[in-house]
């Protein structure tokens, strides 16, 4: 005999059987969703997984998309940027959608730096006098994605100045991604040399040539018949024309010269001295295969109209030549007045297209131990003035006098100072 259910037991058995018919239709949904599903693919053209280098270029390869084997490609959005330009990591997200199933796939891009940074030395390897102390020639340091990070280099020496022999000056960097580098510099602690022997510095500015029709108004202009002529008498006297190493070396006791030695600097580049204004300097150079260091002010003309392999090229400053600007400066030269911080990024910009630290001039012989002191900090070994002596190596390297050749100056005088 059965026995009537309660009215609980009633709602306990309709919930069950709703139970039932409600996962049954899920099982169903579900089941007909996937076969649908399942026909949707999306595939990637390339790599899921790409490696770059910071600023290699992402060349966005694609993906293609089909449902149940027929192509709808057409329906596939790409979403995503890669900024190869910064490191990190970045998804790019490729979706499809048709018949309202969609599916989406993921490709992983990484942008990694692994370059390490590039570590440039001011001159080479460097002769250092004993007793005397060592003056850094200075470095920089710029990295593919940080920059410039001279500011983190670890200098590290061992030299004893007190001791001859050979040192190393090691530096080394890392960059933000712990790409390092490391160079050595050679340096040399010599005995020091003999200070007897005197040479002529030789100083000019503006060629110009009357023969052509050309003319020059100031005194510090040369006309070439002289040039010549003073060439001639070097020549016919078996004088030496130092280049600017020669003469740096010389000076720091690192070789020997002959007696008749000379040494023949140019300021500006302007008249006379370049293929773009005259070009009668560097030719005759080239005629006699003598040397000669010309003095440039690198942001006046291009550093490419000078080149020659009897012409050396230092630094006269950037854009540092102007005149009568300080206020009881005799002279009044621009260097003279400027911050700190504006001498030394105008010396570093033009050491910066001279690719040298070997020389500079004062602008208008104007100086003062300020500026000297800031030729020194961004590594220059010399720097010359005006004057009317001859140099020994006893001489200040940072005041090194020159005897100004103007048009007045006769074969004779010109003898004199050679002598």
């Amino acid at each position: 005999m059965i026995k009537k259910m309660s009215k609980k037991g009633k709602i306990v058995f309709i919930t069950a059987i709703t139970m039932v018919i409600l996962l049954a239709v899920a099982l169903v949904l579900y089941v007909n969703f996937h076969g649908i599903s399942s026909k949707l693919k999306i595939e990637l053209k390339g790599k899921e997984k790409i490696t770059l280098e910071v600023g290699e270029e992402y060349k966005e390869q694609g993906a293609s998309a089909s449902y149940n084997k027929k192509d709808i490609s057409k329906n596939l959005k790409i979403i995503g940027n890669v900024n190869t330009q910064k490191i990190g990591a970045y998804k790019v997200t490729y979706k499809a959608k048709y018949k309202k199933v969609s599916k989406t796939i993921i490709r992983n891009i990484k942008v990694v730096d692994k370059t390490a940074p590039i570590i440039t030395l001011v001159g080479e390897n460097i002769n250092v006098i004993i007793g005397q102390e060592y003056q850094e020639p200075g470095y920089s340091v710029l990295d593919n994605y940080d920059g410039d990070i001279t500011d983190k280099v670890t200098v590290t020496n061992n030299i004893n100045i007190n001791e001859l022999g050979e040192y190393e000056v090691v530096y080394k960097v890392l960059d933000s991604s712990n790409n390092e580098n490391t160079i050595t510099r050679k340096v040399n602690v010599i005995q020091k040399p003999k200070t007897t022997q005197k040479i002529a510095v030789l100083n000019y500015h503006f060629f110009y040539d009357p023969s052509l029709g050309e003319t020059c108004d100031e005194s510090i202009c040369e006309r070439v018949s002289d040039f010549k002529e003073q060439l001639n008498y070097l020549k016919q006297n078996n004088y030496k024309t130092l280049t600017m190493r020669e003469f740096r070396d010389w000076m720091y006791g690192a070789i020997e010269i002959p007696d008749k030695s000379v040494l023949i600097t140019i300021d500006d580049g302007a008249m006379g001295t370049g293929a773009h204004n005259g070009n009668k300097l560097i030719p005759i150079l080239e005629e006699y295969k003598m040397h000669a260091t010309l003095f440039l002010i690198t942001g006046w003309w291009d550093i490419n109209n000078y080149r020659s392999e009897y012409l050396d090229i230092e630094s006269h400053t950037h854009d540092m030549h102007t005149g009568n600007l300080c206020s009881g400066v005799s002279r009044g030269a621009q260097m003279l007045c400027s911050s700190n911080e504006q001498v030394l990024n105008d010396l570093k910009t033009s050491m910066g297209i001279t690719k040298s630290n070997l020389a500079f001039c004062f602008p208008f012989y104007a100086y003062n131990e300020n500026a000297i002191g800031l030729v020194k900090q961004v590594g220059f070994q010399l720097a010359f003035i005006g004057g009317g002596t001859k140099v020994s190596r006893a001489t200040d390297k940072y005041h090194i006098p020159r005897y100004p050749i103007q048009k007045t100056t006769s074969l004779q005088t010109f003898i004199n100072y050679v002598s």
